[in-house]
């Protein structure tokens, strides 16, 4: 089973102290992420993941009066705007070739030789970008595949992606369907305990599983 390796979020608004939406223990989190990137690249793994990917305006952020196409109005405040330093990845984070897929492309190009590709989103979840899952389609080519899911935050852009990586392999059926996911549980931070416990939990239930980084690369 091929195993594919999914970085979320892992941005200075969310990692790093001073940042925007920092969240606690990401850090820590982040460290264990970088090793993660790193063994993948030494297995010559796919490596993909999102970019939290805003303008300025964005109906999210409470310095505005704008609001979701449902009504939503989080109230968040301004962050991972395009093109600031919030924006951009932890740079122990990246590999040394990569490639970021806007949501409004059309297909996404990756040339040869690309060690990881990143979706842009403004939610939570990796395949609210349309080109995320075309991307998997090309990768697992009608195999089942392992998804190994790590960065922020637990109870929101991790949870989301876990969850989507496992509605995916459902909806594509044939082989794929038997896909399964992985959270590394040292190689992530939540925003809030009381809602960090709930999505694992949530999580575990859908059958999810949580090793830490030396459980899961001892096996």
């Amino acid at each position: 089973m091929r195993r594919i390796y999914v970085d979320v979020d892992t941005q200075y608004d969310f990692c790093a102290p001073g940042g925007a939406l920092f969240v606690e223990g990401a850090p820590q989190a982040a460290a264990q992420c970088a090793r993660i990137i790193g063994r993948a690249v030494d297995e010559g793994a796919a490596i993909v993941g999102s970019v939290d990917s805003h303008a300025h305006d964005a109906w999210e952020f409470s310095s505005n009066d704008r609001r979701g196409p449902n009504g939503e109005k989080p109230n968040f405040p301004p962050h991972c705007v395009k093109g600031t330093r919030g924006w951009l990845k932890l740079e122990e984070t990246l590999t040394r070739r990569f490639v970021f897929v806007p949501v409004d492309a059309s297909t996404p190009r990756v040339p040869e030789g690309t060690d990881a590709v990143y979706f842009e989103k403004e939610v939570y979840s990796l395949f609210a970008n349309p080109n995320a899952a075309r991307w998997l389609d090309v990768l697992c080519r009608g195999e089942p595949a392992e998804f190994v899911v790590f960065g922020v935050a637990t109870d929101y852009c991790v949870r989301a992606a876990a969850l989507d990586a496992l509605s995916w392999a459902k909806a594509s059926g044939g082989r794929v369907a038997d896909s399964r996911v992985i959270v590394v549980r040292d190689a992530i931070a939540g925003v809030a305990k009381e809602s960090t416990d709930r999505a694992l939990a949530e999580l575990r239930a859908a059958g999810v599983s949580l090793p830490n980084y030396d459980e899961l690369f001892s096996r």
